[in-house]
């Protein structure tokens, strides 16, 4: 199959990337317990550590803006959006730990993007199992970092997103006008999904439709009106889940903490473009709107969708959708400058 990219007048947004800064420094020395670490294993690579146990082996590409711009000119990419690598979100540790290595990270990805602004914007990251800290932190992360945003895991442990310890955080969100940026981590049944690389295929799919759930049926995006929320993975498993989760809303009574039908709320998200398929992109516009679909990519990781946008670029679509999903909706939901 032959896949059409932009064109060299088409603007394309990735608004899912991850990176995380080459000097990132050893929490775990300090504090002690599980903290992400980072090992310089040659000139161009690196092992993430957790721990002190591997996690995964990386590249350059995850910290030097000059590889990636490299890849975003081979791809046609304008602009990529950079979020933290989820495995340092660290609810499980210490909260002031966290606030100093959310705090680097954050400070690194503003950084790339004041360097680079016609192509690198951000998204931070903050302490959820501090929401009140979380809260002042995103009000920081938008008002003086210039990020657009944080990015979030989709559970804080054993709480999902609609705990409503967590209301400070959303209200800040809602507040400042910064996008949530839902990833999966801490997956679903992750014991039962060891073999086969059904964490990432199934637990991610899974879990992502879990904090969707839970943000409609918890009442979050009653209290919250006006919050942007961005779903990884097209949503995982979420929208083919709707008229299932209709029916529970139906029929269980303490089901209902939504005040409408839970699928009424499924335009209320945006998604990334991340399927893998002409068909299924196709399809997730044709239930939410290209308005509501921005393209990612999960860069620069080894499943990451390459060309960017591969599967969009495939799918036969009208050329405003196509531009929509390229470029349009990233502009309009992260307020971008791609000018």
């Amino acid at each position: 199959m032959t896949v059409a990219g932009p064109s060299r007048a088409q603007r394309l947004v990735d608004v899912h990337t991850h990176g995380l800064p080459r000097d990132l420094p050893s929490f775990g020395r300090r504090l002690g317990g599980s903290w992400p670490e980072l090992v310089e294993t040659g000139p161009c690579t690196a092992d993430i550590l957790l721990g002190g146990r591997h996690f995964r082996s990386i590249t350059d590409h995850c910290w030097d803006p000059a590889r990636r711009l490299e890849d975003m000119d081979a791809d046609g990419v304008s602009m990529q959006v950079i979020s933290p690598i989820p495995i340092t979100f660290s609810y499980g540790l210490d909260a002031d730990g966290v606030v100093d290595l959310s705090r680097v990270q954050n400070e690194w990805i503003a950084s790339v993007a004041r360097d680079h602004p016609s192509r690198f914007a951000g998204l931070g990251t903050v302490p959820l199992q501090d929401p009140a800290r979380a809260a002042q932190m995103v009000v920081d992360i938008v008002g003086d970092l210039k990020l657009s945003g944080v990015e979030v895991g989709s559970n804080v442990g054993d709480h999902n997103l609609d705990d409503p310890e967590l209301d400070p955080f959303f209200a800040a969100c809602a507040q400042t006008g910064a996008l949530i940026f839902v990833h999966p981590w801490n997956m679903l049944g992750a014991d039962r999904l060891k073999k086969h690389g059904l964490v990432n295929s199934i637990g991610m799919g899974a879990e992502t439709a879990a904090a969707a759930a839970s943000l409609v049926m918890g009442g979050v995006l009653d209290r919250h009106s006006n919050l942007k929320i961005l779903l990884a993975h097209g949503g995982g498993a979420f929208l083919a889940l709707l008229p299932r989760i209709d029916r529970i809303w139906e029929c269980v009574p303490d089901a209902a903490g939504a005040s409408g039908r839970p699928s009424s709320y499924a335009d209320r998200f945006y998604y990334d473009s991340l399927v893998f398929d002409p068909a299924a992109v196709t399809a997730l516009i044709a239930r939410v709107g290209a308005d509501r679909v921005a393209v990612g990519t999960d860069y620069p990781f080894v499943i990451a969708e390459r060309p960017a946008g591969a599967a969009l670029f495939a799918a036969d679509l009208p050329a405003s959708v196509t531009e929509s999903v390229a470029s349009g909706t990233a502009v309009t939901m992260l307020g971008l400058n791609v000018a």
